[in-house]
């Protein structure tokens, strides 16, 4: 593992995702490509790597002014770290299912925390418009990721 190397697909996950989340955006509906990163790296190298990048990640997207909540996504994105980092070399000892269940059910609690927090007020008013967004949310990044699956499987050794 060389720091070099995911310093620099931060830097380039950051630079698509500032331009173009919105261009991919369906309404309010957003690709979420760090955290795809993030769920990558601590698959790779585990728990204290995926913490690490989760969190300088997470405040590289809330310094570029793209948050409206300061410390919610570096908080979210590192409690993601953390769980994904779980999953390091854990893919032949379980099921395969089972590890694909578990990195997707990672990306829905992630996504319920952040917009628990991001949509407290349709969580008050309306529940249906807020479960639209989350799963919306979720559904649009897990079809990134199953793409990417493809080209590059989540449980590749480094």
């Amino acid at each position: 593992m060389k720091w070099t190397d995911i310093f620099v697909s931060i830097f380039l996950i950051w630079l698509i995702q500032l331009l173009f989340a919105d261009l991919l955006s369906i309404g309010t509906i957003r690709p979420d490509f760090p955290l795809i990163l993030i769920l990558y790296l601590s698959v790779m190298y585990g728990r204290f790597i995926g913490i690490l990048c989760g969190f300088l990640l997470g405040l590289l997207v809330d310094l570029s002014g793209t948050a409206l909540f300061f410390g919610l996504l570096p908080l979210t994105y590192s409690i993601t770290g953390y769980l994904a980092g779980n999953l390091k070399d854990t893919y032949n000892k379980i099921s395969p299912l089972l590890f694909s269940l578990s990195w997707v059910s990672i990306i829905l609690f992630q996504f319920f925390i952040f917009c628990i927090v991001q949509y407290q007020y349709l969580w008050v008013t309306n529940k249906n418009i807020f479960f639209g967004k989350l799963f919306g949310t979720c559904i649009y990044t897990i079809a990134f990721v199953t793409i990417l699956q493809f080209l590059y499987p989540i449980h590749r050794n480094n």
